[in-house]
């Protein structure tokens, strides 16, 4: 029997504190830096020393979690812990340094000098050190010096190595073309992988026709038409445009002739329609929501617009049946994102997360930096208070949709009208008196920086309209993780007003309801059914201990 070598347990953070501490050629200072940064970033990651793998690429997603912010520290505090954390690592093992400490050779400094715009400076910085270090020639850079560079940064704490290989990748080909005296030697393009949706010019002008021709009977654009449903919005428009773009893409991926695809009636073939859900099926490795809401897009095209026979529409049916995915409540990953709320300090951060910030602008002398504070302040105070959908948010208006009862000066009421929300309910918040002081105090003294004159938009954008949605939800996100650490959605603040108040109110289904504006208690119901079950363990755990105690007693 041949003896197997033991397996090597992989070095925790513990095993680089003793590094440190055993390390002959430290000074004192230093060493006591290191160490302090090591047990700094353990305590942030909320672990032990010791149960923490000291692997640069498992580091680098942790701190990637963390929000320096969020725990006070500044941003160059939270660099040189970064860095000093790295010099601790090197103790025990190789890793790639977040910054070369040498200089460039002469050949690479005076190529580097020629660089005038300064993103291309910082995209190359990293690449130009390392072939420096490396001792490769400007003039032997090719494709194949990337392979060596992509595993220099894999064994870093850097948070996204292939995005620093992807601006690397372009800046040096944007720099053969730009800079004077450049080497000619580009980077092959490397097609994204991810990105398999054709344009419509890839497919005959027939079938772009037909399918805007579906789209603006969706959208009820010819009003003389008889409509037997409600004209969708325009946000629904673009997601059915896309899922069909997707979806004729997909038959190309799997060996049909574009040219084939005529007409809407070509898609929704039976033949066509399974070989069209095998590629999502295959790419996803099984069904997901996303493939069945496809699937039901085009059988209400083959019903609707194709005009299919009762035995195809049976046979489309069956299929979606195997596509279905049963859901009843939140999805695991809204939960996941909900349960650092259960922690009071954590909860206590986002709900005075606005005041935070108006502080924050009160301290900041750019004007428009300010606004920006303040805006998010209110997009934040509004979510907590008035839990409206984002599309709602974002589109705010302040003549509108923000009303003051009668003559009061102090009440404000926002009313979003039943044609502008998603299920035609109209809903209405009474501001409370802190929302409505915040509220005034934006509009007036910091707003102006941002919106012109004439401009009534609540989240101005460029040019005085109201910005995008997407837009406003990645800069509330940003804010949210980079003042209190939790990863946030603007969807998931309805969802977390329902944590919070039934957490409060066990069972309080009916006020959540008429909160969120559900037509049907049974929405409210299905989606946060035993979301308040944390709560309600803990007050049945505190009954018991109460029971103990007096017995004790």
């Amino acid at each position: 029997m041949t003896s197997q070598p033991p397996s090597r347990t992989p070095l925790s953070l513990a095993d680089v504190l003793r590094a440190v501490a055993l390390q002959p050629d430290l000074t004192a200072h230093r060493r006591r830096d290191l160490a302090s940064a090591v047990r700094r970033v353990a305590q942030l990651i909320g672990r032990d020393p010791g149960l923490i793998e000291a692997v640069p690429r498992l580091l680098a997603r942790r701190l990637a979690e963390i929000s320096p912010a969020a725990h006070h520290l500044s941003r160059g505090r939270w660099n040189n812990i970064r860095s000093l954390l790295g010099a601790a690592l090197k103790l025990v093992q190789p890793i790639s340094p977040g910054r070369h400490l040498t200089s460039l050779t002469p050949e690479w400094q005076a190529l580097r000098d020629r660089i005038t715009m300064q993103r291309m400076q910082r995209s190359l910085s990293r690449f130009l050190h390392f072939c420096s270090a490396e001792g490769i020639a400007p003039g032997a850079v090719d494709d194949a010096v990337l392979q060596p560079f992509a595993a220099y940064l894999q064994n870093s704490l850097l948070k996204s190595p292939a995005e620093v290989l992807r601006l690397t990748r372009h800046a040096w080909t944007l720099a053969c073309q730009q800079v004077p005296g450049w080497p000619d030697r580009p980077f092959p393009v490397v097609p994204r992988t991810d990105w398999y949706a054709l344009p419509w010019s890839h497919f005959p002008a027939s079938l772009q026709t037909d399918v805007q021709s579906w789209l603006d009977r969706l959208a009820g654009r010819d009003p003389l038409e008889e409509m037997p449903f409600r004209a969708v919005r325009p946000g629904t428009l673009v997601a059915r445009e896309g899922q069909l773009r997707r979806f004729a893409s997909a038959l190309v991926h799997r060996g049909r002739d574009p040219a084939s695809l005529r007409n809407l009636a070509d898609l929704v073939e039976i033949d066509t329609f399974k070989e069209g859900l095998r590629f999502f099926l295959e790419r996803r490795g099984g069904t997901s929501s996303a493939i069945a809401d496809l699937a039901a897009t085009l059988k209400a095209v083959a019903r609707h617009w194709v005009g299919v026979d009762a035995a195809h529409l049976v046979r489309m049916t069956a299929v979606m049946r195997r596509l279905e995915v049963p859901r009843r409540g939140l999805t695991e990953t809204n939960r996941q994102r909900l349960r650092p709320l259960d922690d009071p300090e954590t909860r206590l951060a986002l709900l005075l997360l606005p005041q935070r910030l108006v502080r924050l602008a009160e301290q900041t002398r750019q004007p428009c930096r300010a606004a920006l504070l303040v805006q998010m302040a209110l997009a934040v105070e509004l979510l907590l208070m008035a839990p409206v959908r984002g599309s709602n948010l974002a589109a705010i208006d302040l003549e509108r949709h923000l009303v003051r009862p009668g003559r009061s000066r102090t009440m404000v009421h926002l009313i979003v009208a039943p044609q502008e929300v998603k299920n035609d309910e109209c809903l209405e918040f009474p501001l409370p008196p802190e929302t409505t002081a915040l509220l005034e105090r934006y509009r007036t003294e910091f707003r102006p920086a941002l919106a012109p004159a004439g401009s009534t938009a609540l989240f101005p954008g460029r040019g005085g309209q109201p910005k995008g949605r997407p837009t406003l939800a990645r800069q509330i996100s940003a804010t949210v993780f980079r003042y209190t650490g939790i990863r946030v959605h603007t969807h998931l603040f309805r969802h977390i007003g329902a944590k919070l108040y039934l957490d409060a109110n066990p069972g309080g289904y009916e006020v959540m309801r008429r909160v969120l504006g559900h037509r049907s208690i049974e929405t409210t119901t299905s989606f946060y059914t035993g979301l308040e079950t944390a709560a309600t363990v803990r007050h049945f755990d505190d009954t018991i201990l109460r029971l103990r105690r007096k017995v004790a007693a």
